[in-house]
């Protein structure tokens, strides 16, 4: 079978962020050159079938997951040390339905985040071996601070889920780097180690993540069950695979052009800056 029939490109995306997911997934099928299944959940709300035809998506509807039991144990204020999207932007936890078992009918699955720009053919992002694995930027990329490390991404309110944690997964993975969850590959094989239920299950055993589910991803994925592999920096075009941001590389002067993904971008002067 060919890539195109057993890949999917999966986008999530809210009303409000709609617009975000449009400008990706017109990337995806243009600079991308992407020409096989996107899967495209949407949270409460309908899609266009107008839109759904012009750029051929299949739209996959799932019910909310249930963050009441998550909401009781983080407390009506959120965490003392964060940006309040532990109460704010409940949304992002319904990434982890990328990881339901629906997906198994592919044997690769890319998400990308809402907004997130395609430079260059995703071909170089797919050549990248991904066999029982799952693909993703480290956190800490490119300059890899020693601050960047995954005991930042924990709330210390409840001391108690900490010590859970740590007996858990050992103190070690404090000062551990972790990836970055505004996209991803996986192998669906690995839906047989760790899937959506398990995640949910996380998500209230640990409820102290201040990135929401990007901390029970690498709980799981990188730290439990060691999956985790690391993006290369660059592809093999010779441009940079992904960066956040062109400022992360200022010795550099880099720009949009000289990567296949950023998430944010901020050389484009306008749309016609693109080729």
């Amino acid at each position: 079978m060919s890539t195109i029939d057993t890949t999917v490109f999966v986008f999530v995306s809210c009303h409000n962020y709609f617009y975000k997911t449009y400008i990706s997934i017109k990337d995806l099928r243009t600079t991308g050159n992407w020409q096989g299944d996107i899967v495209l959940i949407p949270l409460g709300f309908h899609i266009d079938e107008k839109f759904l035809s012009e750029f051929n998506i299949i739209e996959k509807k799932f019910e909310s997951i249930n963050k009441s039991e998550l909401l009781e144990k983080i407390g009506l204020n959120g965490f003392s040390n964060s940006d309040k999207r532990e109460i704010n932007k409940l949304n992002q936890w319904e990434k982890l339905h990328v990881f339901d078992d629906y997906f198994r009918k592919w044997q690769r699955v890319v998400f990308l985040d809402s907004g997130l720009r395609i430079f260059d053919n995703v071909k170089y992002l797919l050549e990248l071996e991904y066999k029982g694995a799952i693909l993703a930027p480290n956190d800490a990329a490119p300059n890899y601070y020693p601050e960047q490390v995954f005991g930042n991404q924990l709330s210390n309110d409840n001391l108690e889920i900490i010590e859970l944690i740590k007996n858990d997964f050992t103190a070690n993975i404090f000062q551990s780097y972790h990836m970055l969850n505004c996209m991803w590959v996986y192998d669906t094989q690995i839906l047989d180690v760790c899937n959506k239920t398990q995640l949910i299950e996380a998500m209230n055993r640990y409820p102290v993540c201040k990135t929401n589910e990007m901390g029970i991803m690498n709980l799981l994925f990188h730290f439990k069950y060691n999956l985790w592999r690391e993006f290369p920096e660059k592809a093999t075009n010779g441009k940079y695979l992904f960066d956040w941001c062109e400022s992360n590389r200022k010795e550099e002067k880099t720009t949009w052009r000289d990567y296949c993904f950023i998430k944010y971008p901020i050389t484009i002067v306008s749309s016609n800056d693109i080729c």
